[in-house]
């Protein structure tokens, strides 16, 4: 039997139909979800709403259920403070507005305002720091900004060209998010809450990646293809991994280690992968989000200078990649992407014999780089845009060498000639 045959009833809920769950349901904590009538998951890709027919987050806690706050045209993008008292969400009062970041208490009362502007505030997370990560979407793009939730100055933390979406925040601090640079295939990165460190949660890219969430072992569950897929610390490839029957629809919300609120298309179930069940939940329901204390990510302690205009880029070994590197390396060149959206050659450093080069470049500003041999042909070039901060100081192992890749023990020949890096700013050298 379906999911709408197997549920008992439909009750009014702040002009939205909601489905009450089965009476054979499996005990669940509380938690809340977005009853969606429609939901295109990719619609942010090209600026457009994901909830084209409104969306209203709910609060369940065994057989009783309500709205989570009132008086909003659509809410959704639930996020649960640590302590499981209170939610951040993306909130329209009215239909024609824009969506903005909201707090409230779960147990009820006037949400606050977090966000402003004109274009949509969407997917909050909390930063542990004591602020507010969320991505704002336009027209011609999306970024990641950060914002205090007591109030102040919101900063932006991606500049690369192309949409991006806050997914969540790792154990480590980091924030996991989406990124797609051609509006198409989507893929996992993580940025610390300055900004710095930006890069690929995995270097096995080729599959549209999405609805990322780390569970409590560590593991980062996403969807791939309709299925859900397993990021595993240890491994650097995807592996396969339990789930219910029917397309996924989503981020996941864990209950307890093999015990999830799992989207699929049609709604939510709750699925135990020890027993390999599947138990029907809320019909047209997304965005799942279990309401209960938690340990919270660690804080990360920036160093960044924000009175400073480059960053310091080091790499250890520009011939030590993840696919073999044909041909000789004698040069890097860097670029910046013009207000055109053109890319423009910002300046060129000898790569040493142990292929080591050390750079300096804009910050806050997309950059991209390319190898060239003695000839001053292209060897391997960035497809995609990064960026560095004010005063960062990366390190990279090689040229796509993987995240998962450890150093070797040495100093780089390049520092041995000079400690100072090559100035790639566009200007006189």
């Amino acid at each position: 039997m379906g999911l709408r045959g197997r549920l008992l009833a439909a009750v009014a809920l702040a002009g939205a139909v909601v489905w009450a769950a089965v009476v054979d349901a499996p005990a669940v904590p509380p938690y809340v979800f977005t009853y969606a009538p429609r939901y295109d998951a990719q619609a942010w890709l090209a600026g457009r709403d994901r909830f084209p027919s409104g969306a209203t987050l709910t609060f369940v806690s065994g057989p009783k259920r309500r709205p989570l706050v009132a008086g909003f045209y659509a809410s959704a993008d639930a996020a649960v403070f640590y302590d499981g008292t209170k939610a951040l969400f993306a909130g329209k009062r009215e239909s024609a507005g824009p969506w903005q970041v909201w707090e409230t208490a779960i147990e009820g009362g006037a949400p606050r305002q977090i966000s402003s502007g004109d274009s949509n505030c969407v997917r909050p997370l909390y930063v542990p720091d004591g602020r507010v990560a969320y991505t704002r979407v336009s027209a011609e793009g999306s970024a990641i900004e950060v914002v205090p939730l007591a109030g102040g100055k919101a900063e932006r933390l991606t500049y690369a060209p192309g949409w991006v979406l806050t997914s969540d925040v790792l154990h480590d601090g980091r924030i996991l998010f989406e990124y797609a640079a051609n509006g198409r295939t989507r893929e996992l990165f993580t940025v610390y809450p300055d900004g710095t460190g930006v890069e690929s949660l995995r270097c096995d890219h080729g599959p549209d990646r999405s609805g990322a969430r780390q569970v409590s072992s560590g593991d980062v569950i996403f969807g791939v293809g309709g299925r859900l897929a397993r990021f595993t610390s240890a491994l650097a490839v995807q592996t396969d991994v339990a789930q219910p029957k029917g397309e996924a629809a989503g981020p996941i919300a864990e209950i307890s280690a093999g015990r999830w609120i799992v989207p699929v298309r049609g709604g939510l179930v709750v699925w135990d992968a020890a027993s390999g069940q599947a138990r029907e939940l809320e019909a047209n329901g997304v965005e799942p989000a279990v309401v209960a204390a938690r340990v919270p990510p660690r804080e990360f302690p920036s160093a960044l200078v924000t009175t400073r205009t480059a960053g310091n880029l080091l790499c250890l070994n520009a011939r030590q990649s993840k696919t073999p590197i044909a041909g000789d390396i004698s040069a890097v060149r860097v670029y910046a992407r013009g207000a055109d959206g053109a890319a423009v050659q910002l300046g060129q450093a000898e790569v040493a014999h142990d292929g080591s080069f050390y750079v300096q470049v804009p910050a806050d500003r997309a950059i991209r780089m390319e190898l060239l041999d003695g000839a001053g042909r292209t060897v391997r070039a960035e497809r995609d845009w990064f960026w560095m901060r004010p005063s960062e100081q990366r390190i990279c192992v090689g040229c796509h060498a993987g995240p998962e890749r450890a150093p070797e023990n040495k100093v780089p020949e390049v520092l041995l000639h000079s400690t100072i890096p090559v100035k790639m700013l566009g200007l006189p050298q």
